[in-house]
């Protein structure tokens, strides 16, 4: 057992992350080696046939479909080309309707016409940025979408048939899921090891403090253990030896004890809820997914608008801008050290493209080093956004350069850059400046709610029943969504958290508790002194939900 300061430790709210830290940071750098060649071989494999097809500097587009392979990583192989299929598809989808619609406007386009692109890449990252947010996809998020898209509009203004774009895209895409199933053929099965491992090792450093059910070694345990689960179920291998080894890490933590080896061989919770479902779920203004689609179609349309008045050349690039800050959701303090990354990383990249430019390189040498700025950009866009953007500007520029000139397109990425950090960051403080307090009540609202439900299943079925499972996945998913949420504020707002903070340690403990009651009950009823007990905790944090401090309307 641990002393009370290090429970205390476990409990706290997090900090506010280090400025100089973000700078320097490279966690995890180490491991991705694997995904940066995956995503690298996804452009050189199209690109290399593109370039023997005859089609020189347009085969450097092919980066477009490659940015696919990046949304595969850490899948089952099972259902990993669908992911990647659908990625793909994605960024056709957004390459072929803007690059259409650059198309319609011409190579010198009015006001008129330009607001009109604005407005359409502001749609097309309002919805890649709901949709991302809903389904919690993660890094890369939705920039890779509208980046694609602003290459397209850029490229297409310059004479390249929006149809062509498309079809290099969709070989991208070819090449993507390529690189991305390859590995399959040697180590099949190493996505869920990897997803199992890591759960055990989480259940283990759990179980080793001491902690209690409140503290955040515990909800790392538990969301490391649902992360496991899904996987597990993409990969159809919920009743092998990596689910018993799963089963028997999940039994652990809620009972603290080894299983009977006779015991059941896998009880897996259910998978991931479906699309349809999670998209409802965010359906309100107060979900996170809400809110920073909101502030990302304020900011854009702001930095697209402004871009098009000052009469620069892309405003797609303050848009890209934008969405890199806000893209992960409602985060001031993370959001405002993206914008930074940005601006920096955007500085020294264009510095890197004006030297590549004025070397005028050939093709196939220009495919040598996009493939290296791919590698880098993988390998740096999980633990270093700075990193990432200074190889994803020059990457992106090389595909859409036109023309000898360069001082002036460079210093209009960097002024687009400029209004579109500040519009993002802007719209962080300006935008539902409290969104974080909404976010964090209408979550654990959410959570009750989810509890509720399952208490009034279990009082009649076995917590192991088909109904009485849907509703424990309910309660876990709805519970990652509170903390998420709640993590968010006490960033955001250190002087909130010191006050409701105890409320959300409530929340995690009695959503520990309950589903921890389901899981040793298994197929026996629960008792009634045991569903009275849980119905007052969930009564009193029904109070908490109601009491908690009244947000303002941003």
């Amino acid at each position: 057992m641990t002393n009370a300061a290090t429970t205390d430790h476990h409990d706290a709210p997090p900090a506010r992350p280090s400025v100089l830290r973000t700078f320097v940071t490279v966690d995890g750098i180490g491991s991705r080696w694997p995904a940066a060649i995956r995503a690298a071989a996804a452009f050189t494999l199209p690109a290399s046939a593109l370039l023997a097809a005859g089609l020189g500097r347009t085969a450097l587009l092919a980066a477009l479909g490659g940015f696919a392979v990046l949304y595969g990583e850490n899948r089952p192989y099972r259902i990993r080309w669908r992911v990647i299929l659908a990625a793909g598809v994605a960024l056709i989808a957004s390459v072929g309707i803007l690059g259409a619609l650059s198309q319609l406007a011409g190579a010198s386009p009015s006001t008129a016409a330009s607001l009109g692109l604005v407005a359409a890449s502001v749609v097309i990252a309002a919805i890649a940025v709901f949709v991302g947010n809903a389904l919690r996809i993660g890094p890369p998020g939705p920039f890779f979408l509208v980046l694609a898209g602003g290459v397209a509009l850029s490229v297409t203004r310059h004479g390249v048939d929006p149809l062509v774009v498309v079809g290099v895209t969709a070989t991208g895409v070819g090449g993507s899921l390529l690189a991305g199933m390859a590995p399959a053929l040697v180590r099949r099965r190493a996505p869920e090891a990897a997803a199992v491992a890591s759960a055990t090792a989480a259940v283990e450093a759990y179980l080793d403090a001491g902690a209690s059910r409140s503290s955040q070694l515990r909800q790392g345990a538990s969301g490391a253990l649902l992360q496991a689960w899904s996987v597990l179920h993409d990969a159809a291998q919920v009743d092998g030896p990596l689910a018993r080894r799963l089963w028997e890490a999940h039994h652990r933590v809620h009972t603290g004890t080894d299983p009977d080896p006779a015991g059941p061989s896998a009880m897996a919770p259910l998978p991931r809820p479906s699309v349809a479902h999670r998209l409802r779920s965010a359906l309100h203004v107060d979900s996170p997914a809400a809110v920073a689609t909101v502030r990302v179609a304020v900011a854009a349309t702001v930095a697209g608008v402004l871009s098009v008045l000052f009469g620069l050349s892309r405003p797609d690039w303050a848009i890209v801008a934008v969405v890199l800050v806000l893209q992960l959701g409602p985060d001031r303090i993370r959001g405002a050290l993206r914008g930074v990354h940005r601006l920096v990383g955007t500085a020294v990249g264009v510095g890197l493209f004006a030297v590549v430019h004025q070397l005028a390189l050939s093709p196939p040498v220009l495919v040598v080093l996009l493939t290296v700025l791919t590698f880098v950009i993988e390998l740096t866009v999980v633990s270093n956004y700075g990193l990432a953007v200074v190889a994803i500007t020059p990457l992106a520029l090389s595909m859409s350069a036109s023309g000898p000139a360069i001082a002036g397109p460079a210093a209009d990425r960097i002024l687009e850059t400029v209004i579109g950090v500040a519009a993002g960051v802007g719209a962080l403080w300006v935008v539902a400046p409290r969104a974080h307090r909404r976010t964090t009540r209408f979550t654990r609202a959410t959570t009750v709610t989810a509890m509720t439900r399952l208490l009034d299943t279990v009082a009649t079925t076995p917590p192991a029943s088909a109904a009485a499972m849907g509703r424990r996945r309910d309660v876990q998913w709805a519970s990652m969504e509170a903390e998420l949420a709640a993590g968010t504020a006490a960033v955001d707002e250190p002087s909130f958290a010191h006050d409701d903070w105890s409320r959300h340690l409530r929340l995690r403990a009695s959503v520990h508790e309950l589903l921890g009651v389901c899981w040793r009950r298994g197929d026996s009823p629960l008792t009634d002194d045991e569903i009275r007990a849980v119905r007052d905790t969930v009564a009193d944090l029904s109070d908490d939900v109601v009491l908690s401090p009244p947000t303002r309307r941003g």
